[in-house]
This record gives C-alpha cells, sequence and structure tokens, in this order.
C-alpha cells in the first residue's frame, strides 16, 4: 500500500513533468528563408518551406542576440538550411511572437 508520503512524492513528480513540457509549439519542416536584422529586433529569423507555423499562428520564429547560446543556434540553423535538413523547432510566445528555446536537426 502507497503511504501518504509516496503519493505526495509521485503527484509532485507528475506535476513537475507537466510544466516542463511548456513548449507553446513544435514545427517541423525545412528551412525555407533566414532574415537577420539587428540584435534585439528578433535578430535571426526563420520560416520553413511549406509555411509552416510556429506557435500555431506565426509564419516565422526568432532569437535574439542577447539568447543564451545563440551562436550556437544560428550555426546549427544554417548549417541545416545548406544540407536541407528537416528541423525541430520548439517554441515559446515572446511579446506576442514566437520564441525559438530548442531545436533538433534530423
Amino acid at each position: 500500500m502507497l503511504s501518504v508520503k509516496k503519493i505526495y512524492v509521485l503527484f509532485f513528480g507528475f506535476f513537475m513533468s507537466m510544466t516542463c513540457l511548456a513548449w507553446d509549439g513544435i514545427t517541423i519542416g525545412k528551412i525555407h528563408t533566414i532574415d537577420v536584422t539587428d540584435a534585439e529586433n528578433f535578430a535571426f529569423r526563420i520560416t520553413f518551406t511549406n509555411g509552416e507555423k510556429f506557435c500555431g499562428i506565426h509564419t516565422w520564429a526568432f532569437l535574439n542576440k542577447s539568447d543564451s547560446n545563440y551562436d550556437t543556434y544560428v550555426s546549427v540553423l544554417l548549417a541545416a538550411k545548406m544540407a536541407e535538413k528537416t528541423v525541430s523547432v520548439y517554441t515559446t510566445s515572446s511579446g506576442g511572437y514566437c520564441k525559438i528555446g530548442y531545436i533538433t536537426v534530423v
């Protein structure tokens, strides 16, 4: 039989696993365009080939220069574009737009 303490631990673990998956969208596709502008003005933006939506509403997602690991994100996304690889982009809503928070190249 489960003790009250074990039930709390299970409940806490379940609750934490749900909050850790707080992405507003996961979009999969090939990069179509890359736009680059000022450091904090949605500095690095991508779109996908078939107009797939990020966060369910926008056709582009962004990074700003001040974002953690910015140079690595940009390098990986540029390499994926050049190699025509499929990319999974995990985004969160930021200021009404979709900010890139995690990527996977297939």
